[in-house]
């Protein structure tokens, strides 16, 4: 059967691809098996993917395993959602709607998906390439607040997937230090990409809900990084990502958190009674420009925080570039200055003729008169 996730209709019709009432796309969803999957080593999933072992700590809903893919003789980080997550035809379509974006997604700072669907008792799953390095939240354990150049780096790549995610249209909804993968390039390089989009939603979809992947009304998130907004008014968005980002670089440079909560009610009453501690309280050399930036990334004011992820990434540049102080031009000596003569006039010989000439006979008078 065919249902449009805009407006949750069910059409048995073949040869339709978009909704007659709304012009939406139209998704093909079928009946789950009623034999639930038992999720262990060894297990099959999807008749596609083999379990090998958990991951954990991994950013988002549902369990994430390392699995390898039999067809293609490859392994995948294999993320399981709940299957509450999918609660009839419609949240399915919208699910399918959602990966199909994240899966034309082109970003050397964002993580790949390959395949996406459904297990056997229906739960909607993402296999998503699987990636060498560490997250930045055993980084944080093993090493403390990073170095500031490492953190430079950590925080434009950050920024720069985010940015990959937003103009394609979708929200991450769960950044924290798990969802950054910290790798290596060849040249050996850091290499930062984004994971964890276990609870993205489509930015264009139309679904104002702001609890879960598919709208369902399931309340997913950590208190920690989530944002006033989101919340206190249930309100999520472009701004809601960069919150939940700045909490996440604010921890890796200074160590702790700007604010100390751990469930719901310790978020709300920081949010209405407290203020972030700003960061040199932590870090005593932490640059200003770079202080000033985590300020304004984790401002509890939506109004006062950057309205974009382009907007923080161009801000943190100009926040790491070095320092240049006032121009100096060089020292040179000036040459020296020639007296400038009122040029003669071209018959001077005639003049000075008649000028000699002049003062003879006026000699000549003066003399005669004395005699």
């Amino acid at each position: 059967m065919l249902v449009c996730a805009q407006c949750a209709k069910v059409f048995m019709e073949e040869g339709l691809d978009r909704c007659p009432d709304d012009g939406s796309p139209l998704y093909e969803v079928g009946e789950a098996a009623p034999d639930a999957v038992v999720l262990a080593p060894g297990a099959v999933v999807a008749e596609k993917f083999t379990l090998v072992h958990e991951l954990p700590r991994r950013s988002g809903a549902g369990r994430t395993w390392i699995a390898h893919q039999t067809a293609l003789d490859r392994h995948v980080e294999l993320r399981i959602l709940p299957k509450e997550c999918v609660r009839g035809p419609a949240d399915e379509a919208r699910f399918q709607r959602e990966v199909g974006i994240w899966a034309k997604l082109k970003s050397d700072h964002v993580a790949r998906l390959f395949d996406s669907g459904f297990t056997a008792d229906g739960a909607p799953y993402m296999a998503v390439e699987l990636m060498q390095g560490g997250l930045a939240s055993d980084a944080l354990r093993a090493e403390g607040p990073l170095s500031w150049p490492r953190w430079q780096a950590v925080a434009l790549q950050s920024l720069e997937g985010l940015v990959a995610a937003h103009e394609a249209g979708i929200l991450h909804r769960d950044v924290t230090p798990d969802a950054l993968v910290l790798g290596e390039r060849p040249d050996g390089a850091l290499h930062v990409r984004l994971t964890g989009f276990g609870l993205a939603k489509l930015l264009a979809g139309g679904d104002d809900d702001p609890t879960a992947i598919t709208g369902t009304g399931l309340f997913i998130g950590n208190p920690v990084y989530m944002a006033p907004e989101w919340m206190m008014k249930g309100i999520v968005g472009v701004q809601t990502d960069i919150f939940a980002l700045g909490i996440t670089l604010y921890e890796l440079a200074c160590g702790a958190r700007p604010v100390l909560v751990t469930n719901n009610s310790e978020a709300l009453a920081a949010y209405v009674k407290g203020k972030p501690t700003p960061p040199k309280d932590h870090r005593k050399d932490t640059p200003p420009k770079v202080a000033r930036w985590l300020e304004k990334i984790i401002q509890f004011d939506p109004e006062k925080r950057f309205k974009t992820a382009k907007e923080a990434l161009d801000a943190l540049h100009l926040a790491c570039a070095p320092d240049v102080g006032p121009v100096l031009l060089p020292e040179t000596t000036p040459p020296p200055v020639r007296p400038v003569h009122a040029p003669l006039p071209e018959n001077w010989v005639v003049w000075a003729v008649l000028a000699t000439g002049v003062i003879t006979m006026a000699i000549l008078v003066v003399a005669l008169v004395t005699d």
